[in-house]
């Protein structure tokens, strides 16, 4: 994909907005929400806070509320991720209860499949799969020491010298997908607190280092970045590369101020640790062990170092119609431009900063769904539809210089 950029201005509309500070339990929501469409359009949003899944259809009329607070069959207690998967069931993650809750996609409670925290386990979800196995990077695994301490481990799956994209199947089943490449760990000491039985270790961070950023795609292959290079990798079902999509264009360079400005970044969106979350909420904690966890991801900021370039891609997804969005690396607190790709190797044009951006939420028909906040304070959801597919595949006669 060797063409030079060229800018599209994909014409949408927005519409409806859904949230509000005060009314019905359906239309408030909490603190963190995940979005997903199903087939007919329909939207889904999971409300982590109120533990609740509130479903609209497409003008954006509440359809029904399903499941709630609660340990019980069916209840949730601390869910983070959520799909809608073909077969018709709605599938959720739920990190206290270390599993996942299938029901159908009008409410009922099917079944649940837990997962065993000292084999591992999702830190959190990646991406879904159509069986409802959950794809990530991420492991979280709880051990006891000789002294009778507790040991929380969470991080990058695998060795040092591996980077492998996990499955976790409803069985309980664990196996690598794709072991992707994994740059040099990071230099320093990191950082560590404990209190009470409770130790936890925070490991050192080196900023720029290429992400691991994957989406499934209908065929069952996997479409990877994880370099410094505008290079996406297409592994097939058995986990060989079997394609890879690149495009001209470079990383950017570290400099000192880029340094600064990224370690200030970092700084100010510190905020303290959901430790219960990690632990299943079942485990008692020192009063002030989330201001000891917070000045150790302090300390680990402080402490940062840098690699030499900032990758060209930052972010990947995958729209209803198959077509990869690839946000490109910005500066440090700036958006970067969106190319749009498809998986046969098409660049249809840049989406500019400041335009469109990659949703939470691709659904058929062009359907995206934001999960934003209101200029109050309070969360909202907005919905947009994007015009005829054929105006984003046709793309714009403006070009940049």
């Amino acid at each position: 994909m060797d063409s030079p950029d060229f800018t599209i201005a994909p014409e949408w509309e927005s519409l409806w907005v859904v949230g509000v500070l005060d009314g019905e339990d359906w239309e408030v929501f909490g603190a963190g929400t995940d979005l997903a469409f199903n087939e007919a359009g329909d939207l889904f949003v999971l409300d982590e806070q109120a533990a609740h899944v509130v479903v609209f259809d497409r003008a954006g009329a509440h359809l029904r509320t399903i499941s709630r607070q609660g340990e019980g069959p069916g209840e949730l207690t601390e869910p983070t991720s959520m799909a809608v998967l073909a077969a018709g069931r709605l599938t959720v993650f739920d990190r206290s209860r270390r599993g996942i809750q299938f029901f159908t996609q009008e409410g009922e409670y099917l079944e649940s499949a837990p997962f065993d925290p000292q084999q591992g386990m999702p830190n959190f979800v990646r991406a879904w799969l159509p069986d409802g196995s959950i794809l990530t990077d991420i492991e979280t695994r709880i051990t006891s020491t000789a002294d009778g301490a507790m040991s929380v481990s969470s991080g990058p799956a695998g060795a040092e010298s591996e980077r492998p994209i996990i499955r976790y199947g409803p069985d309980g089943g664990r196996e690598v997908r794709y072991t992707a490449w994994d740059p040099p760990p990071p230099t320093g000491e990191g950082a560590s607190t404990e209190g009470g039985s409770i130790r936890f270790t925070m490991s050192p961070v080196r900023a720029f280092d290429p992400s691991l950023s994957f989406v499934p795609m209908p065929d069952g292959r996997l479409a990877v970045v994880d370099s410094v290079a505008y290079r996406i990798k297409l592994v097939g079902v058995a986990g060989a590369v079997e394609d890879v999509l690149e495009r001209p264009v470079g990383p950017i360079r570290v400099t000192d101020a880029i340094r600064t400005a990224e370690s200030q970044r970092r700084l100010a969106q510190v905020v303290q640790t959901r430790v219960s979350s990690v632990l299943g909420g079942r485990v008692p904690l020192p009063s002030d062990f989330r201001e000891q966890m917070t000045a150790a991801r302090r300390t680990t900021i402080e402490q940062m170092t840098f690699a030499e370039e900032i990758p060209a891609i930052d972010d990947l997804a995958l729209d209803f119609e198959g077509r990869l969005w690839v946000e490109r690396t910005g500066l440090p607190g700036e958006e970067g431009p969106i190319d749009i790709v498809t998986p046969d190797a098409r660049y249809l044009g840049t989406i500019q900063p400041g335009d469109l951006r990659i949703p939470d939420a691709f659904g058929p028909d062009g359907l995206m769904a934001y999960g934003e906040t209101h200029e109050l304070g309070f969360p909202i959801v907005r919905v947009v539809q994007l015009a005829p597919s054929s105006q984003l595949e046709a793309g714009s006669s403006t070009r940049n210089p």
